[in-house]
């Protein structure tokens, strides 16, 4: 019987799709569509918009055979799909080939800079469009759902809509969403509105799950502002820390059952984080007039997950990061991976540490945050 021993949480679904084929006939000519240039090489195009594949497929080639040339198609010159590139049966394929069981998989990485300059436009066809993305995603899972596990992509035009999608995904069968900007549609938080969402992924149970971070950016050094310096705290060169500031500050004790895991934000730096947010606020909680019901770092252990892909030296400072908050991931085909050396690269980044930690950073803390049963027998690869 074949059960979990290795899940990555971070992979991507980049595919090829035929959107023409997925949304209203009215929205055909708008939806994006791939474009072959004469070199080979693949373009997105959506209506007046064009979004280049920004020489990310890396898809398991040699580094000394990755070029820009080759790195911006789904195809091989034949037309057949290259890896990560492909359908579900593929993609299991090349699982077992990696030497895993099952990948949390996110948007394309062009997806939602694309998408989002359809709003001003024509706010129904943006709509349209997310919705079409998530329904190949629920179907693409399907053949899999205990190996597959999609990752929704959440709308940006309003609460409305943003729950609206989450409780409609969560009946596709998907177990996660991705933010990327608030649940208000903007770059920073509206606490009134955005708590419809947060209640609502409670009441549905759907995992947030952003990849990296979500909302705008934000200037924590700016003013002496209480949010400013709540976020100042973490402020170590990750887009998470500010978001995570302003998660303290605004939901997490209005929802204490609420987790975020934060994919691909690597994990060495939470040694370093979790000692200096709790230090700048002992010295400055004052100062600013910010009264938070717990330690900054304890808000990370209750609240937050992270992964890490070659971080060589997060599981050294494992004494100084609680392991529970640590998942793992491949991002597979992106040019960051692994694939299809993994089995290789996590005896590298897992060598001398305990056979019960390793365990827990690459299946117990997935399946946990995910609701997967860690003895359930796997779907067979087809």
């Amino acid at each position: 019987m074949r059960n979990y021993q290795v899940i990555s949480a971070d992979g991507h679904l980049e595919v090829p799709l035929d959107w023409s084929t997925r949304v209203p006939a009215r929205y055909k000519d708008k939806a994006p569509r791939l474009v072959r240039n004469h070199d080979g090489t693949e373009v997105w195009v959506m209506d007046e918009w064009t979004r280049d594949n920004v020489g990310n497929l890396y898809c398991g080639l040699p580094y000394d055979k990755y070029t820009a040339a080759n790195a911006a198609t789904y195809h091989f010159p034949d037309g057949s799909p290259r890896p990560g590139s492909g359908g579900p049966a593929q993609r299991l394929r090349e699982q077992d080939a990696d030497g895993l069981d099952a990948e949390v998989l996110f948007p394309p990485v062009y997806g939602q800079g694309l998408m989002r300059k359809m709003i001003a436009k024509d706010r129904a066809c943006y709509l349209a469009i997310v919705q079409a993305y998530n329904n190949f995603v629920a179907e693409f899972c399907a053949a899999a759902p205990d190996r597959l596990i999609g990752v929704a992509l959440m709308p940006e035009t309003g609460v409305a809509d943003a729950v609206a999608e989450l409780v409609r995904c969560r009946k596709l069968g998907l177990r996660a969403a991705a933010l990327t900007m608030w649940p208000n549609g903007g770059p920073d938080p509206r606490p009134q509105d955005d708590e419809r969402f947060w209640a609502a992924a409670l009441d549905v149970d759907m995992k947030m799950a952003p990849h990296g971070s979500f909302g705008g950016p934000i200037k924590p050094y700016e003013g002496v502002s209480r949010e400013g310096a709540v976020c100042a705290s973490g402020a170590l060169g990750w887009p998470c820390t500010a978001t995570i500031g302003r998660l303290m500050l605004y939901v997490f004790d209005k929802f204490p059952r609420l987790r975020f895991y934060f994919a691909e934000t690597q994990g060495a730096w939470l040694a370093h984080a979790l000692n200096w947010m709790d230090e700048f606020y002992l010295r400055w909680y004052r100062f600013h007039d910010i009264h938070l019901k717990k330690m900054p770092s304890q808000y990370y252990r209750d609240h937050c997950r992270f992964s890490f892909i070659h971080d060589r030296v997060v599981m050294q400072l494992r004494q100084f990061i609680d392991p529970a908050l640590l998942m793992w991931g491949t991002d597979f085909p992106h040019s960051i991976g692994s694939y299809p050396d993994s089995r290789r690269v996590l005896d590298e980044l897992f060598d001398g540490v305990p056979d019960e930690i390793r365990r827990q950073v690459l299946v117990d803390n997935v399946c946990e945050f995910f609701d997967l049963d860690p003895k359930r027998e796997l779907t067979p690869t087809p």
